[in-house]
């Protein structure tokens, strides 16, 4: 035992220093107790396994000595230089308070989020609310000027701007505080009598309705099928991608490698832009081009969306896996589709639904066991079987239900 630990232990636990009991109880846990060796050890392993983060040759910020001058380029051409300038912000604006001669980043950071300054969090609530309702307070999210629309409800966007800050800029707290209100909890169905009032309905008066975000939808179709991976961070990810798209890419010289295993399931976030070949999933539901600032995305209804859908590859395993699921914690077929419906749209299909439904599933049946190999495309393998004509048929029925106009949409 070492001399240290000895000596502490001839000192009364009360009157021993914090130095002291903390260098008793390490000992204690790494000479005396046998389990909690084990526990660090296992401890230590996985901090071990700790993913490394891209480590760089240079620090990405640096400050120049002497500073790179500035100038003004002359009609945007920077080959013309025209007066040399140095940081500050406009005068018409609060004054920029620095800490030195030579203002930084953290300085302009400060005078960003300065109490003076309301329009940072005029414009974080506004798009914030655009998010949540489609359509921001203010029309124009990027132009809060005089060329911008006015706000439709001027007193909810002031009182909002204050509400952001005094809940100490958490945008998590914001949300709720928004999708907590009876103006968000209301139906999006339309009223007749308000068509011809408030057609766009920029007076609230009910919920707006819209389909999902492109990456959204994706991942709609991966969580209902229980294949979405929600590991968080890393890497961006390849899904599969037909190769004669890759093909048409500067000639050939794009190489896809294809992410395996469970990344290729992860969320649409880390999906990896390719400059040269977009996604095709992601363009076909309005995804903006990765290489320019984009404050609001448009929603266009084509019938290439339904047609991606129906038959890109990633939508299709989530309806086979999907149709698997459910089949195995169903009994019958009249309980598969239930379980089906209401794993994909949060409610019960009704009386109509659910006999369209079961018609549907009948015919694809009796296609099926006529060419039972068709069976087996469907599901994946070989040979088709019964078993397999009855899988294949409820596969047929998830890519119904998951191609709904309602599945894709935010009611």
């Amino acid at each position: 035992m070492p001399d240290s630990i000895a000596k502490a232990l001839r000192i009364p636990a009360e009157a021993r220093s914090t130095n002291q009991q903390a260098e008793l109880t390490q000992y204690f846990r790494q000479k005396v107790d046998a389990k909690a060796r084990k526990l660090d050890s296992k401890l230590a392993a996985h901090k071990k396994a700790e993913p490394k983060g891209p480590q760089l040759k240079a620090p990405i910020l640096a400050r120049n000595d002497p500073p790179r001058p500035t100038f003004v380029h002359v009609r945007g051409d920077f080959l013309r230089k025209g007066e040399q300038v140095q940081p500050a912000t406009f005068a018409i604006l609060h004054p920029l308070r620095a800490r030195s001669r030579e203002p930084d980043r953290l300085d302009l950071a400060r005078w960003l989020f300065d109490p003076a300054n309301p329009l940072t969090s005029r414009v974080i609530a506004n798009r914030i609310w655009m998010h949540l309702f489609n359509r921001g307070l203010v029309n124009t999210p990027s132009d809060f000027g005089t060329r911008g629309d006015a706000p439709s409800h001027l007193e909810l966007l002031d009182w909002l701007a204050t509400e952001l800050p005094r809940l100490g800029w958490s945008r998590k707290a914001f949300i709720r505080m928004i999708v907590t209100s009876a103006t968000y909890r209301q139906a999006s169905y339309g009223r007749p009598d308000l068509l011809d009032r408030d057609p766009d309905n920029i007076l609230l008066a009910r919920q707006n309705r819209f389909r999902l975000e492109a990456e959204s939808v994706r991942d709609s179709f991966l969580a209902c099928s229980g294949l979405l991976v929600e590991k968080i961070g890393g890497p961006g990810i390849r899904p599969p991608l037909p190769a004669d798209i890759t093909s048409i890419a500067y000639a050939n010289s794009v190489k896809w490698k294809e992410s395996e295993g469970a990344d290729k399931y992860r969320r649409g976030l880390y999906i990896f832009m390719q400059r040269t070949v977009p996604y095709p999933m992601l363009t076909a539901f309005d995804a903006p081009d990765s290489n320019v600032s984009c404050t609001r995305r448009e929603r266009s209804n084509t019938p290439l969306q339904a047609l991606t859908l129906l038959n890109d590859q990633v939508f299709f395993e989530a309806a086979q896996s999907l149709a698997k699921e459910v089949a195995h914690q169903s009994t019958n077929r009249s309980a598969s589709i239930r379980s089906l419906f209401k794993r994909c749209l949060g409610r019960e299909p009704n009386a109509q639904e659910l006999d369209r439904l079961l018609r549907f599933y009948d015919q694809q049946q009796k296609l099926l066991a006529a060419n039972p190999s068709n069976a087996g495309k469907i599901m994946g393998v070989k040979d088709g079987s019964t078993p397999l004509v009855d899988s294949a048929s409820l596969v047929a029925v998830a890519r119904v239900v998951m191609n709904l106009d309602e599945f894709v949409t935010r009611e």
